[in-house]
């Protein structure tokens, strides 16, 4: 499992340089495909500049290309469109996304349980299949890892790991009662799907932290 937010910095910087981010930005608010030279005039540069940076934005995923919409005689012109490529930091890191699915899947469920036990069903599916895929990374653990990923940001503690971030911490603050159990119920499942027996998730609520610890 990539480690998202390193990813995320990197593909921001390539927007860094101001021609480059002016050259996106004239493709992402035309509302139609582009090409080279209309960039170049749209940005006062010159259409060889705007290849250069339309072409790194297209080899980072940040634009499409295309021939269509072209006329006339000889070679069609090059066109760009956004694509579809969402980027977003969070520090610390923050998955609203995941509550919002988690929550939206107890919703369309339309289960019969009561609406708590059915969150913690779901959210403790969710957390088995975060468990199952994670890869123990050098020096760490299989647990350690999916609970990095997510952005718990896990410390050791004896025989403890303290989760010293919420990624729910805005929603948890508002909605504690529904929100760290959803919590205690998704690290349980991240334990299962990593299959530490050994482990367990309890609730010990603390002020600058996750609700959540894993003890022994």
């Amino acid at each position: 499992m990539r480690d998202n937010l390193s990813e995320t910095i990197l593909r921001l910087c390539v927007l860094d340089d101001p021609v480059r981010r002016a050259a996106y930005l004239a493709v992402r608010t035309a509302g139609r495909a582009l090409t080279r030279a209309e960039v170049a005039d749209e940005v006062g540069i010159s259409v060889r500049l705007a290849a250069f940076h339309l072409e790194k934005l297209l080899s980072e995923g940040f634009l499409e290309a295309t021939y269509e919409g072209s006329v006339g005689v000889g070679h069609p012109a090059k066109r760009y469109l956004p694509t579809g490529l969402e980027l977003e930091v969070s520090i610390p890191p923050r998955r609203y996304d995941l509550a919002a699915e988690i929550l939206a899947d107890v919703l369309e469920a339309d289960s019969l349980d009561p609406p708590l036990e059915s969150l913690a069903a779901t959210a403790a599916e969710y957390g088995r299949q975060i468990g199952r895929q994670a890869r123990a990374r050098k020096g760490g653990s299989r647990v350690l890892t999916a609970l990095n990923v997510i952005g718990y940001e896990p410390a050791t503690s004896g025989d403890d790991v303290v989760l010293r971030n919420c990624p729910f911490r805005h929603v948890a603050q508002a909605r504690p009662d529904i929100i760290c159990q959803m919590n205690l119920a998704f690290v349980a499942g991240v334990l299962a799907g990593t299959q530490s027996r050994s482990l367990h998730a309890v609730l010990s609520p603390s002020t600058g932290r996750c609700c959540v610890v894993v003890t022994a």
